[in-house]
């Protein structure tokens, strides 16, 4: 019992440093690495030499920094598009095509947040549709949640870098990780858009457009899973966005409103600025085109992934550099500086806001995979799944999703919460003789979906809503979402 009570201790710090001493993430990872180091130097039963403690830490480094260059510029290309006046544009765009406010729901919170999320990662929708909800006349709570539940594409985030991430580290290939989660999550997007249109429509706006919804979820996964097994996991997130705004658009064109506005029309907001759609959208259709040629055309795919590549075989880490989409992200944020004009003011604003932002998650997400390596290294990872192994056995389909559930919600990213726990889920199904594969897809869409209920998203919601009186009350409504679309993960 005292080992695994020592084996566990790198993630009991990050539970202590989180929810007990109320420490920020950045702390709470790097203190995690530091327990796991000093357990795997000082103590008997995991003793291990300082090389191979200093080799894993550098694996986690290394491994780190594929979040850290598609991190960068994602946050980069969101803060150049926010001074120009892009997302507001395109908010306002998509907000004005209809008066019915479940309409306006289906295009901004099922349509429209995952585009965000995709490109941007890291909960940045909330802070783009929350405030755009409140604009349209929805009470502030209700945007709240809304935005919360919105954050339905968490494992195609920032370019899948949490699902990259959980495919290095378990082992698994990435479009197995993809569309696996794509299949998994169904019932669960179901539920989330339910929610939605409930949240702003009750049960009369279910009755009223559950067609519509039916049929734009079904674009929605179609999507998603398509490009996840056959294309790209980095694009599918983005294709799949692209593609139901357009079929809702379409449905709305077809179909137009028949009912007087509801509530959620504010004849006084104030109006919003217009731009033509197409332009404001260009840096999404930029990069997509741009990562489309580089992952279908083979000579570009061959001419990319041979030069300018990080390579170390001793850590088991390549990085190509042309080939990643950090790179393709950098060559947006160049392309929208220059067609929109932006000054250079406004560049070093972004710049700035950027390097606020990319430093400490960077830092919390390598202090976390450190850990994950250093306790992987040192046998403290085998312990606790030999312990798990034990006291679940078979049963252990069906608690790997409450792990990675719990990681979710501990970290509010599901690539911190794979850094942290997939190697450890991985470890369990081999003890157990399961499909790596299958564990390792139930811990990263468990983590991605129960994000939206973790602390550092709800107070994210609180804060851009201006209700901090209200986050636990927000908590409480939320969460109940989060847990059930956890469970639905087990359906299929």
């Amino acid at each position: 019992m005292w080992q695994l009570g020592i084996a566990s201790a790198p993630i009991l710090t990050v539970l202590l440093m989180l929810f007990v001493w109320r420490q920020s993430s950045l702390r709470a990872g790097l203190s995690a690495w530091l327990t796991a180091v000093l357990i795997a130097l000082a103590t008997p039963l995991f003793r291990a030499e300082p090389d191979t403690v200093i080799h894993a830490s550098a694996r986690g480094v290394l491994t780190a920094s594929i979040i850290a260059y598609v991190l960068f510029f994602g946050l980069l290309l969101y803060h150049l598009m926010s001074g120009a006046g892009l997302i507001r544009s395109l908010s306002a765009f998509i907000s004005r095509s209809t008066r019915d406010p479940v309409r306006q729901i289906l295009l901004l919170v099922v349509a429209f947040s995952p585009l965000v999320e995709s490109v941007s990662g890291f909960g940045l929708a909330i802070t783009i549709i929350a405030p755009i909800l409140v604009q349209l006349g929805f009470g502030r709570f209700k945007a709240a949640l809304l935005a919360l539940v919105s954050m339905s594409a968490v494992p195609w985030g920032a370019l899948g870098t949490g699902t990259v991430i959980g495919s290095n580290l378990a082992g698994v290939s990435l479009h197995q990780m993809g569309s696996g989660a794509a299949i998994l999550s169904i019932p669960a997007f179901f539920l989330f858009a339910v929610a939605a249109v409930y949240i702003a429509g009750g049960w009369r706006g279910i009755r009223k457009r559950w067609m519509e919804l039916f049929f734009l979820l079904i674009f929605f996964i179609l999507s998603l899973y398509l490009f996840s097994a056959f294309v790209s996991v980095e694009l599918a997130g983005v294709f799949a966005s692209m593609i139901a705004i357009g079929a809702e658009l379409a449905c709305i064109r077809l179909f137009p409103d028949t009912a007087t506005p509801g509530k959620a029309e504010d004849s006084s907001a104030p109006p919003l600025p217009d731009r033509g759609v197409v332009k404001a959208m260009s840096p999404y259709l930029f990069l997509t085109g741009l990562l489309l040629v580089s992952r279908l055309v083979p000579p570009v795919q061959d001419l990319l992934n041979s030069h300018l590549v990080i390579d170390a075989p001793g850590y088991r880490f390549a990085l190509p550099l042309l080939y990643s989409p950090g790179f393709f992200l950098f060559l947006t944020c160049l392309y929208t500086s220059v067609l929109f004009k932006i000054p250079k003011k406004k560049v070093m604003t972004a710049l700035q806001s950027t390097w606020k932002q990319w430093t400490p998650v960077v830092l919390s997400m390598a202090g976390l995979i450190a850990m994950s390596e250093v306790m992987s290294a040192s046998g403290m990872t085998e312990v606790l799944a030999l312990a798990a192994s034990r006291a679940f056995g078979a049963w252990y389909v069906w608690i790997a999703p409450l792990i990675g559930a719990l990681g979710g919600f501990l970290t509010g990213s599901n690539a911190a919460a794979n850094a942290m726990l997939i190697q450890l889920q991985a470890e369990v199904a081999d003890q157990l003789g399961m499909a790596t594969e299958e564990i390792a897809v139930l811990q990263n869409a468990a983590a991605a979906h129960m994000t939206m209920a973790s602390p550092s998203r709800v107070l994210m919601a609180a804060s851009v809503c201006q209700i901090p009186s209200e986050e636990n009350r927000l908590l409480k409504a939320v969460a109940p979402i989060a847990v059930a679309a956890v469970f639905s993960l087990t359906i299929l």
